[in-house]
């Protein structure tokens, strides 16, 4: 069975020395199960490799069957699965009974509009992680990361450096800054950011970076995140 997965990216995590003594690092991937399906993944791979978790991409209409599936694939390597979904998602206490964690993808240049909707989601979520994707605060505008840091688990703000004009130097810097502010919220959720990563050039040019590049990226934000969650553009396989 191959991987379905961006081979470069599976060998850059394992090349990073992701593991920690915080045995709760994550080293998560994104994964569409419309461009790649389940059936094709190779979760020991993925398992080798240190991923820890799983975000799997749902809609109303179909996560009870891809969800399933994939938790089962997935809690049989010992990786723990996520519902990836987007506002308007119905069945998130669903998804928490399943014990499956949950990742509202919140981009958005008027966060404060959907805070109600987040702090619903927490709500329907409790017992389970509940986590938010959202735009990088300060490359990105005001994303009100002050507003949404307790009302979820963790943060994912998505720096990806070829969209921004940033180099490892310039990740460094935002999450060291994005660390001392949060700070405050490790008494009650520890390790309030986790670093979403692109694997290719940038949106105009998705040749994928090779796994020394994304292994420096995960170097350069480890110290001071809880995690990296590693996405691909339009999530299909990719030869690098």
């Amino acid at each position: 069975m191959s991987l379905g997965l961006n081979s470069g990216c599976v060998a850059a995590a394992g090349d990073s020395n992701t593991t920690q003594s915080n045995t709760n690092y994550i080293m998560g991937y994104y994964i569409n199960p419309n461009i790649t399906p389940i059936s094709e993944i190779n979760f020991k791979a993925l398992k080798s490799a240190g991923i820890t978790d799983i975000y799997v991409l749902v809609t109303n209409n179909n996560y009870l069957t891809v969800l399933s599936q994939a938790q089962k694939k997935a809690d049989a390597v010992g990786i723990r699965t996520n519902a990836w979904v987007y506002p308007g998602f119905n069945h998130a206490s669903k998804v928490a009974q399943m014990k499956i964690g949950v990742q509202l993808d919140v981009e958005t240049y008027n966060m404060p509009a959907y805070l109600l909707q987040i702090l619903a989601m927490r709500f329907a979520t409790y017992g389970q992680t509940f986590s938010l994707t959202v735009k990088p605060d300060g490359w990105d505008g005001n994303q009100y990361y002050y507003l949404i840091a307790p009302l979820c688990d963790y943060i994912v703000p998505q720096l990806y450096v070829g969209e921004y004009g940033q180099g490892t130097t310039g990740l460094t810097d935002k999450v060291k800054t994005y660390n001392q502010i949060y700070n405050l919220y490790d008494i009650i959720f520890p390790g309030k950011i986790v670093a979403g990563l692109e694997t290719y050039q940038s949106d105009k040019n998705t040749t994928p970076k090779n796994s020394s590049t994304i292994a420096a990226e995960i170097k350069a934000v480890k110290p001071y995140t809880h995690g990296i969650i590693l996405f691909r553009y339009g999530l299909s396989n990719f030869n690098g």
